[in-house]
């Protein structure tokens, strides 16, 4: 009988784990969704001619595209991600990725993987420097410590352009060719939505994420 009962006692203390675990932690099941629309201006594309003929064959280049970024202003319950070292490469005369979305205090490396010399600067608010020229195998970089947009590009090739968006909350996404984005994963509140792009500028919204449901938001930018 003895035996019987603790091995009942047993397999019920097996169980606990396993339903704790199947069970959704409050935060998650509390999260909302923003799903967006942004319908953007018409714009030309525009070329910018080779300041230095010999450094590339192409007389003019296309000035590089940055797609549109929609994010949360402000502080957020809970730390902003962090990334090990991003990277805002320059490869192939153009900056990879286009856009990088960042947290405050984040230190950003500048690898030149180019067969010549790139001068990296940006004059934003936000951040300004000027890293000089370097070579092919060099790199630089930048402590971003203050929350904002940073504009960057290159003083030797004119049309490379991207941008840094230095953040306080994990809340983000790139709007898509067509328009749309999704933030998944947003405690249930009031905020302010920010879309922004490279040359339409900055729109903000207010929106309501309510908890496991989905806010939706239509932006003209």
């Amino acid at each position: 009988m003895l035996r019987s009962r603790s091995a009942a006692l047993f397999a019920a203390a097996m169980l606990v784990p396993a339903i704790l675990a199947a069970r959704p932690r409050p935060e998650l099941a509390a999260a909302g969704t923003i799903e967006g629309h942004v319908r953007l201006s018409p714009s030309a594309p525009r070329r910018i001619a080779n300041r230095y003929p010999g450094e590339g064959a192409a007389a003019a280049h296309q000035v590089g595209a940055v797609p549109p970024v929609a994010f949360l202003v402000g502080r957020v319950g809970g730390a902003p991600e962090r990334a090990e070292r991003p990277r805002l490469t320059q490869q192939d005369t153009s900056f990879r990725p286009p856009v990088l979305v960042v947290p405050v205090g984040t230190q950003v490396e500048f690898p030149n993987r180019d067969p010549f010399f790139h001068n990296v600067f940006s004059y934003s608010s936000t951040k300004r420097f000027d890293l000089g020229r370097y070579p092919r195998g060099e790199s630089r970089t930048v402590v971003f410590d203050r929350p904002g947009i940073v504009k960057v590009y290159c003083e030797i090739h004119q049309w490379m352009r991207s941008a840094v968006l230095v953040v306080e909350n994990p809340y983000h996404a790139q709007v898509s060719p067509d328009g749309r984005f999704t933030i998944q994963g947003v405690p249930p509140g009031r905020y302010r939505l920010a879309v922004w792009d490279f040359d339409r500028g900055q729109k903000m919204v207010d929106v309501t994420v309510p908890a496991a449901g989905v806010a939706r938001v239509e932006v003209n930018l």
